[in-house]
This record gives C-alpha cells, structure tokens and sequence, in this order.
C-alpha cells in the first residue's frame, strides 16, 4: 500500500469512527474502530482515551495483528480492546475492518439474552446469527478469549454482542462493517420492543 493509499484508509477510519458517535452508536470515549493495512501484518485502530468522535488521521495507532502491541512508530496509543481485534483478524482472514461499539439497545440485550433474537426479516437475512460472548473486564485476555472463540465457533459471523459491553461487527471493508453494526442496534431495538409488546 502506497502512503496515498494509507492515507486514504485513515481518512475512512476516522470518516467511520465519526460517523459511528454521531450516530449514537457510542459515547464517551468509549469504543474502538480498526482496520487491516492490506499487503502488511498491520492494522489502524482508533487510539485509547480518545472520542470516535474526535478521531483524526494524526491520533490513529497502528498494531501488529501477529501480537496486538503497536509498532514502534505509532503515532498514538492504541485502544486497550487491541488484542481481541488482532485476534479476529488472524482468524478471519477475509475481514478487514471491525467496529466494537456501545449501542444502547444491543448492550442491553446482551446482558441476560445471550443470543439475540432475529425478529425482522431484514436481520434474519444478513445477519444469520448474532451470538453473545461472555463477559470479562475491558482490554484484558480473557475478553481476547472469548470473543475470538466466539466468532471461531460461528463461522461467517458478521456481528456478536458483547455481554455487557455491547457489539463487535466484522466486515469486508469499514462500511460494511459500520453497517452491520448501524443493523445489529436497530434489530436489536426491534427485538426489545416485540419483548415489551408480549409483556403488555
């Protein structure tokens, strides 16, 4: 990848990232956006303590996915929640971008669901199946753990909550993987909602 080239992949991280806080999908400084550098071992990932909605193409870290440590030259720090990323990347080798988000309605039904319920046709259709990991503080190896066996035990998988921790969405390029995540919290919203109307 030529320096343009890598230039223009920060730009979508960042695009992405800002989108995503805009969007509601998270808050604070929470969250964590990251995609393979094609042609390296290496990927960008938004940096730690800092908003999405702050993200530039100047604070973006850069990781090795064999090890999820930065390279020695990062620009940043990157995100606590790197190794869990790395790891995904080296079981997926078709998936270049994830985004791991705090949407309301997906965290909320991740806490007692495990699975989430698929109620819309839409959701049945391009998510197949969205399994829950279980849960485990931010950033440490057992978080690593459980989210890598979760998407090895699915294979395709394009989203997973996150038990208490809301979702990760895996895609082929950073929209895709905005967009799954942008239909996991409005299938997830859909499913809360079904699950009040029952209770009524």
């Amino acid at each position: 990848m030529n320096p343009e080239e890598l230039l223009d992949l920060k730009r979508e991280v960042s695009r992405i990232s800002i989108k995503a806080y805009e969007r509601g999908l998270v808050f604070g400084t929470g969250g964590n956006i990251s995609a393979r550098i094609p042609g390296t071992g290496l990927a960008l990932i938004t940096a730690t303590g800092v908003s999405l909605g702050d993200t530039t193409v100047e604070n973006l870290s850069v990781i090795d996915i064999e090890t999820g440590e930065p390279t020695p030259d990062s620009p940043a720090k990157p995100s606590k929640e790197r190794y869990f990323h790395a790891a995904v990347y080296r079981i997926r080798p078709d998936i270049n971008a994830l985004c791991h988000l705090h949407p309301p309605y997906a965290t909320a039904l991740s806490v007692d669901y495990g699975e989430m319920p698929l109620v819309t046709i839409t959701a049945e259709v391009n998510l197949v199946k969205v399994p829950c990991a279980p849960c485990a503080v931010s950033g440490s190896q057992d978080l690593r753990k459980y989210v890598e066996d979760t998407v090895a035990a699915t294979p395709g998988v394009k989203a997973i909550l996150m038990c208490r921790h809301g979702l990760l969405s895996l895609g082929q390029t950073l929209v895709q993987a905005y967009n799954l995540a942008d239909l996991t919290e409005d299938s997830a919203r859909a499913a809360f909602l079904v699950e009040m109307l029952r209770k009524k």
